[in-house]
């Protein structure tokens, strides 16, 4: 009798250690749950769960309709879960550590892909302001580049001062009339209102002054300059006010995130998280308007600044050159 207990129990011995070597042999478990990040946390079904252990060697489950996940036999050893499901945006590289005979629950979230309608959702009653200012920005930077090109001389700069101040060197000031149709421009604009009015002069047997000369320059001036500068106020508006816009939805989105932490406290960091970058999203709105508008309106104006200082110049010269010749007539 004492025998057979002896045997009973060497065999429960050995049934228990095996059973212990075949735990430690058979892995570990890795589950858990996969949910979607908006309030209601919607478990997600058919998602499909890698488990990439560092040697490579790969795991796989797929979510049922609970978004539950389940796979055993995992090695002991260091894994990275990533996950991956058609309309969702992937997450990669969750880390876990499994153990032999261990149950590792890793719950995970993933963040549905935003179509262009829940995209613009997201900036709230600000998108409105914002899709204003880049539509007039838009508008305006198309129109201005427009005007800049049809304001180019279509004959060169050099070119045309040299063939005018030929022309006045020869006496024949229709001439030079001509040539400032023909090359077009604020600046031919300009000086052929001012050979005009010597012409005038000319035709009328009486002597001219340089003032009076300057006058219609400046008369001249005062229509092309304002066309230079046309909507350049609007575009400097636009890039002061986007940015602003932008940072009003982010403090309106800090105050409704923050409004919720007190009313049902700190809760999923994850989700604090999110609502704070899409606050943020209507700043970075607000600056992608602002930056290329704002490069624009300093590029304009400092078109418009060349062409006044290019005006000022040749005038200058033609009539100190009208003058000389007048005199020496």
């Amino acid at each position: 009798m004492t025998r057979l207990s002896l045997v009973l129990m060497l065999v429960a011995c050995l049934g228990m250690s095996a059973g212990v070597v075949f735990a430690q042999d058979s892995g570990g478990t890795v589950r858990g749950q996969i949910v979607d990040t908006t309030t209601a946390q919607s478990p997600i079904e058919g998602v499909e769960v890698r488990i990439v252990a560092q040697s490579g060697e790969e795991f796989t489950s797929t979510t049922d309709a609970n978004g539950d996940y389940e796979r055993s036999g995992v090695p002991a050893g260091r894994y990275l879960i990533s996950i991956y499901r058609e309309g969702y945006g992937d997450r990669l590289g969750k880390p876990v550590t499994v153990v032999n005979g261990g149950d590792h629950f890793v719950p995970l979230k993933m963040t549905k892909k935003d179509n262009i309608v829940t995209f613009f959702q997201k900036f709230g009653f600000v998108f409105w302001p914002l899709a204003l200012c880049s539509i007039t920005a838009l508008t305006f930077i198309i129109e201005r580049l427009f005007t800049f090109v049809r304001s180019r001389s279509r004959i060169g700069t050099e070119q045309f001062i040299a063939s005018i101040a030929d022309s006045l060197r020869k006496e024949n000031i229709m001439e030079a009339v001509s040539t400032c149709e023909e090359a077009g421009g604020p600046l031919a604009n300009v000086l052929k209102a001012g050979l005009l009015r010597y012409s005038q002069a000319q035709i009328e047997e009486r002597d001219i002054t340089k003032e009076e000369i300057q006058e219609a320059i400046e008369e001249a001036s005062l229509l092309e300059i304002p066309e230079l500068e046309r909507n350049l106020p609007v575009l400097g508006t636009v890039a002061v006010v986007s940015p602003l816009f932008g940072l009003l939805g982010t403090v309106t989105g800090m105050i409704s995130a923050f409004t919720t932490i007190a009313l049902e406290g700190t809760g999923d960091p994850q989700q604090l998280a999110g609502g704070i970058s899409q606050a943020l999203l209507t700043t970075a709105a607000g600056l992608t308007v602002a930056i290329p508008c704002l490069i624009f309106f300093q590029l304009f104006d400092s078109w418009v600044n060349r062409h006044m200082v290019e005006i000022s110049q040749v005038s200058t010269e033609i009539v100190n050159q009208l003058i000389v010749g007048e005199g020496d007539a």
